[in-house]
């Protein structure tokens, strides 16, 4: 008999009759939980497989969330902070399939790839036909890694009628650059990445006109010109972006009769004026004594999205009122403190202020810090998955984000762009009123993936 633990939950599941199917079901409380079904090992060998490459693909990209959002923060110091972990880490995930050496080992680790491959690698499972044999580690290792992607991707772009919420790749190349054809078939076949020959060489700017034509179609306009003029040139020689696009309506919707303008605390001197809307209804929420912070679930109609909300209780000592939480935020406490056994449904009333984000980063400093220098140092970038001539280095990575948060609900969009170039040289709160900082995460719930992490602060 085998353990396997998921938010606290302990499921016995017995060798003798195997697990084969993999279904998504709703936890009572309105939290996802994963639910397993025996049925006979020949139905569908498979799926066992893919709930290990999803929870894992998750549980690396959520921590590696919490990883870049303290990393911004040491640079944000009393500002609004808002990305999409999610487009970041495919992006990455993109690169580190055509690195090697030095340079793939430390872009797994940063993405927490590590984590997965270690997971999956402990665990026996029926090869696949088509599955690589063990005298290619390598490849073994990659597909062991993109894989969850992969089985994800279907899951992010499957059309509803309750919100809308779509991820899409793309490969610009330089048509007289030969990349590796196992390297375009890869990412084809793990990111659905569609590959385009341009004209980096003596038509940079009109391809970069195209880039942007393309990540404004897949964020509905919402994100635009993510490249700004002359940031692709000539020695350009491959484009890797992911767009990632969000809108949902509150399934429980604040009416604007209830909207009025309040003092939102910057800090315990200064305050600005911010439409705060309000709703009395009932909410999964709870109360981390230790940290005197309120965490609150806002779901989207349907219930496969949700907004999760942490709250301190006050303002202390001129900060503002985030730090220590910040401090001491992990992947593993944040689990911990949204899972059901956690949550309950109370009547509470909710304040919250209408807002609207748009930012943009340079990740090159920051994901060099968190240790994948190697990528962008010309004397050390190893990328000879992509060309066999080895002449890559990773230029620029770059992030766009948008969120707008009213009574109706919440739209959300990002764009993440990886440029490659030859070198030149618990108790009862029945309040929660956000008007003061607070930080907040939009999660797609049968995943348990954080899409979009953010901090608002400052109206």
């Amino acid at each position: 008999m085998v353990d396997t633990a998921h938010k606290n939950k302990t499921k016995k599941i017995y060798t003798g009759v195997p697990v084969r199917e993999l279904i998504f079901n709703r936890h009572p409380k309105g939290y996802s939980e994963w639910t397993f079904y025996r049925v006979q090992t020949d139905l569908n060998p498979s799926l066992s497989q893919d709930f290990r490459c999803i929870n894992g693909v998750s549980v690396s990209t959520n921590s590696f969330t919490l990883d870049l959002y303290k990393k911004l923060n040491e640079n944000s110091k009393g500002q609004n902070i808002f990305f999409s972990p999610w487009s970041i880490a495919t992006a990455l995930a993109m690169v580190h399939l055509g690195a090697k050496g030095d340079t793939a080992v430390q872009t797994a680790e940063v993405l927490h790839f590590n984590q997965t491959a270690r997971e999956e690698g402990s665990s026996e499972t029926r090869r696949s036909p088509g599955r690589p044999k063990k005298d290619d580690p390598e490849h073994e290792r990659a597909e062991n890694i993109h894989s969850g992607f992969r089985k994800l991707l279907p899951v992010n772009n499957k059309r509803r009628s309750t919100y809308l919420l779509k991820s899409a790749n793309r490969l610009y190349e330089e048509k007289t650059y030969p990349l590796l054809p196992k390297f375009l078939q890869l990412i084809t076949s793990y990111y659905n990445a569609k590959s385009q020959a341009v004209n980096f060489k003596t038509a940079a700017e009109q391809v970069r006109a195209q880039i942007s034509s393309w990540v404004e179609n897949k964020t509905e306009r919402k994100i635009q010109s993510l490249l700004p003029a002359g940031s692709l040139h000539s020695r350009t020689v491959l484009f890797l972006v992911n767009a990632i696009y969000f809108k949902g309506k509150w399934e429980k919707k604040f009416l604007e009769k209830n909207t009025s303008e309040m003092p939102f605390r910057l800090n315990k001197n200064e305050t600005k004026p911010v439409q705060m809307m309000f709703k009395k209804d009932r909410f999964n929420m709870t109360y981390i004594g230790d940290l005197q912070t309120k965490i609150l679930e806002l779901p989207y109609v349907g219930n496969e999205l949700s907004m999760i909300i942490l709250l301190p209780d006050a303002i202390q000592d001129g900060s503002t009122g985030l730090e220590r939480l910040e401090r001491e935020l992990t992947y593993e406490k944040l689990i911990d403190w949204i899972s059901p056994e956690m949550m309950y449904s109370t009547e509470v009333r909710v304040s919250l202020p209408r807002f609207k984000l748009e930012e943009d980063y340079n990740l090159n400093p920051i994901l060099s810090s968190m240790g994948m220098p190697d990528a962008f140092d010309l004397g050390k970038a190893d990328f000879s998955g992509m060309s066999s001539g080895n002449e890559l280095v990773l230029s620029k990575v770059v992030h766009k984000s948008f969120v707008e948060v009213n009574e109706e609900g919440t739209e959300a969009a990002a764009a993440t762009a990886a440029v490659m170039m030859f070198p030149t040289s618990v108790r009862i709160i029945p309040d929660f009123t956000a008007d003061h900082p607070f930080l907040f995460f939009i999660r797609h719930n049968k995943s348990s993936s954080i899409l979009f992490c953010g901090r608002f602060c400052s109206p």
